[in-house]
């Protein structure tokens, strides 16, 4: 039950940014696509079928407010996680940059699925404002995110600039 206890956090975060969040992390089209960071960063840091469940599972709490495209959200998710994982075992990860362009391509990636998945008519209008757009926000929080990872910024270095 211990080992379960992050993943948990994970989908309790990705349900709290689609319910509450979603609207204050975004400006106009730009949105933060938070559940596609994070089944990255599983699919990177853990296990192929722990990456595979957990993005089942994100893909059901990210469409639970649309039941109707809720399988292919679910899916979709899990193909991510297993694809981005077999793409870390071929690439060498020791770099901030490839973590970081896996991240965008991963986003990137799930913000045209979901384009398709949800069926609108105007997708390359939608690509140019909404999915490249989003893929740079997203990839800015992962590169923080990586900075503190990877300890090149930590509470030291920030307080000796200050």
């Amino acid at each position: 039950m211990i080992k379960l206890f992050p993943y948990l956090l994970y989908l309790l975060l990705i349900a709290m940014h689609e319910v509450i969040w979603k609207e204050l992390s975004g400006l106009y089209f730009v949105a933060l696509n938070l559940p596609a960071m994070i089944v990255a960063l599983v699919a990177i840091y853990k296990s192929e079928s722990a990456a595979a469940w957990f993005g089942f599972l994100a893909g059901l709490v990210l469409a639970a407010t649309n039941p109707d495209k809720m399988g292919w959200h679910a899916l979709f998710l899990a193909a991510l996680a297993v694809g981005v994982f077999h793409i870390r075992e071929k690439l060498n990860l020791e770099s901030i940059y490839s973590k970081i362009l896996l991240i965008v391509g991963s986003v990137l990636v799930h913000n045209v699925a979901s384009i398709i998945i949800n069926g609108t008519d105007r997708f390359f209008y939608m690509l140019w404002m909404y999915c490249l757009p989003s893929a740079a926000f997203t990839t800015v929080l992962a590169w923080i995110f990586f900075l503190f990872k990877e300890r090149r910024v930590t509470a030291e270095k920030l307080k000796s600039v200050f």
